[in-house]
């Protein structure tokens, strides 16, 4: 994959998204391209992501970095989309500001959050459709779904103890270690493809019979205690 062809994939998926069905794609993309300095910011920072991809020569090392940005990306949006989500207002909304961005101030803050959350987004958009119509990976969105799924519930539950008045329980506290552990293994299981796909097949095959759409609680594959 050549940089100036992951560019041009990128930019057919923002155009793509502007007429998307999908409410949220449509936003971000509009107000992607809402000025000429915010496509350029985009421009600027996706530039930078793509380049990290383009640089490696073999095709494999390339998808595992195509990869590994989607995961940071998932990472970078997760904030806003806590608040968007779960309808943060008042003194929960600054408490949460002020520790993400300690040294800003609210209304700065706040303009930067979702700034970062628009462009991480639209990345993200990109990287994913990427990895499903240049790399032709059918495997590539099933696991990040997971993961980004499974670090949804983490970082709700890293906010909510974050507050004066979150949970104090035992069980909750000791969840949040889980979580990360969980998260540690499925990011394992996607950068590893070559072991971990036919049980991410498996698994997927099972829960479409059962019809049963909730995320893995745990990864209990014994080959993942053994890696590096």
């Amino acid at each position: 994959m050549t940089f100036a062809g992951l560019m041009r994939e990128s930019t057919d998926c923002v155009e793509h998204a502007l007429h998307s069905d999908n409410d949220v794609e449509q936003m971000v993309a509009m107000r992607i391209v809402e000025t000429p300095d915010s496509f350029h910011r985009w421009e600027s920072e996706h530039s930078r992501l793509m380049h990290g991809i383009a640089d490696y020569s073999a095709l494999s090392s390339q998808v595992g970095a195509l990869k590994q940005t989607t995961l940071s990306l998932i990472h970078g949006k997760a904030l806003f989309e806590y608040l968007k989500k779960k309808e943060v207002r008042g003194t929960q909304r600054s408490h949460l500001i002020q520790h993400f961005y300690p040294n800003r101030g609210y209304t700065f803050a706040m303009v930067a959050a979702h700034g970062t959350y628009l462009r991480k987004t639209c990345s993200f958009l990109c990287t994913s459709q990427v990895g499903t119509e240049v790399v032709r990976d059918d495997e590539f969105l099933d696991p990040l779904q997971h993961y980004e799924d499974l670090y949804s519930e983490y970082f709700d539950l890293y906010c909510r103890m974050s507050l004066p008045d979150g949970p104090s329980s035992a069980s909750e506290k000791s969840l949040l270690p889980l979580l990360k552990h969980q998260l540690s293994e499925w990011r394992w299981v996607i950068l590893n493809p070559r072991e971990s796909t036919p049980l991410i097949r498996r698994e997927s095959q099972l829960r479409q019979a059962s019809g049963d759409t909730q995320k893995l609680r745990s990864l209990k594959w014994g080959f993942l205690k053994r890696r590096d």
